[in-house]
């Protein structure tokens, strides 16, 4: 059996997460863009799905006080999206 060490060092960990930090890939999604803005509750649909986008977005970058008050009000859009989508199956 073959053994193998590895020595990280508290540096070699904050520089990574620095790295990791200053990079991120999961902030970004590819947003469809509609050459027409749809009516009705497909509009509304929409609008909830943007407004809820770019809530995350501004509480991933906030403090801390203001990232729970931002984490609630995504949350309340997530169900007011899913009440949404439910008047659309009827």
């Amino acid at each position: 059996m073959t053994m193998r060490y590895a020595d990280v060092t508290l540096t070699d960990l904050q520089r990574e997460f620095q790295l990791a930090r200053s990079k991120p890939r999961h902030l970004l999604r590819n947003q469809k863009h509609h050459s027409t803005l749809r009516t009705g509750l497909d509009g509304l649909v929409d609008s909830l799905l943007a407004s809820q986008y770019a809530m995350e977005m501004f509480r991933r970058t906030s403090q801390t006080a203001v990232c729970d008050l931002a984490r609630s009000v995504s949350n309340r859009l997530t169900k007011i999206i899913s009440e949404t989508r439910k008047l659309l199956a009827t």
